[in-house]
């Protein structure tokens, strides 16, 4: 049964969303990344040097996995900006979001910050919610 928008707003909630990007030969990687979900729209960042970034330059197409009993995921592809041109205070939005873990060292010329564009999205309830 999927989650209803109540459901899926408190995953957008939550701390960590594993990112999913790939090479253009098909080499998968996955790393739980800090995000941020603002009007409607998810956010996050990474850095030009990781696989993450080289990833999207190649292949701009990305799957994201909230949850765990719970799940929602969400495949697309994303534009992405420099944090000068950025239509959102994502530093501001980080900050208010994850407090005393975040740092201004964070987020730096090398940083890209991007919007998620969603192509399509499902959700479940893994198992009952009695299950342990």
């Amino acid at each position: 049964m999927p989650l209803n928008k109540s459901e899926i707003g408190k995953l957008l909630e939550k701390e960590i969303v594993y990112l999913a990007t790939s090479s253009l030969s098909g080499n998968p990687h996955l790393k739980p990344i800090w995000f941020v979900f603002n009007k409607g729209k998810i956010w996050f960042e990474t850095h030009l040097p990781t696989k993450a970034f080289r990833n999207i330059k190649e292949n701009n197409k990305i799957m994201l996995c909230f949850g765990g009993r719970e799940t929602y995921l969400v495949w697309g592809k994303v534009k992405w900006h420099k944090e000068k041109d950025c239509p959102v205070p994502f530093r501001k939005m980080l900050w208010d979001k994850y407090k005393g873990y975040m740092d201004d060292s964070f987020i730096t010329d090398k940083t890209r910050i991007f919007e998620v564009i969603i192509k399509k999205e499902t959700s479940w309830h893994y198992a009952d919610q009695d299950w342990e």
